[in-house]
């Protein structure tokens, strides 16, 4: 017990199943979820993380803005921004989210200019039968 520690990786963590987890491959599920990963709180906390053994619920996002200075914004996302497993931004924000840290928010467009990776454009189609 003098080893024991709250949030330790076999006990208190935080592990994002995948909502496809239980019908596919362990293979597939292992490439799916997320995590584990140690994390403190409980339901009653300020980093409010549920009252059971491992985490289940809890805020996903949050985010610090300075309304008076927007591009000092920060935030923080879990797992990731993207939903394809295969890419590099499906995972890469979850360490940083279980240890609690932030990461800048950029709202001016010089500053979102300057940070961003790709851009993808969406258009309106043209309907079947022409016209829009």
């Amino acid at each position: 017990m003098e080893q024991w520690r709250w949030g330790q990786e076999k006990y208190h963590h935080a592990l994002i199943r995948h909502p496809l987890g239980t019908v596919v491959s362990d293979e597939t599920r292992r490439r799916l979820e997320v995590g584990p990963l140690p994390r403190g709180g409980y339901g009653s906390t300020p980093l409010a993380t549920g009252n059971g053994d491992n985490q289940t619920s809890g805020a996903s996002f949050k985010i610090v803005v300075d309304t008076g200075d927007w591009d000092r914004a920060v935030g923080t996302n879990t797992p990731g921004q993207s939903g394809d497993p295969d890419s590099p931004h499906y995972r890469d924000l979850f360490e940083m989210w279980a240890t609690d840290r932030f990461f800048p928010v950029f709202y001016s467009r010089t500053r979102v200019e300057k940070v961003t990776e790709s851009r993808v454009v969406l258009e309106p189609g043209v309907p079947a039968g022409g016209g829009r």
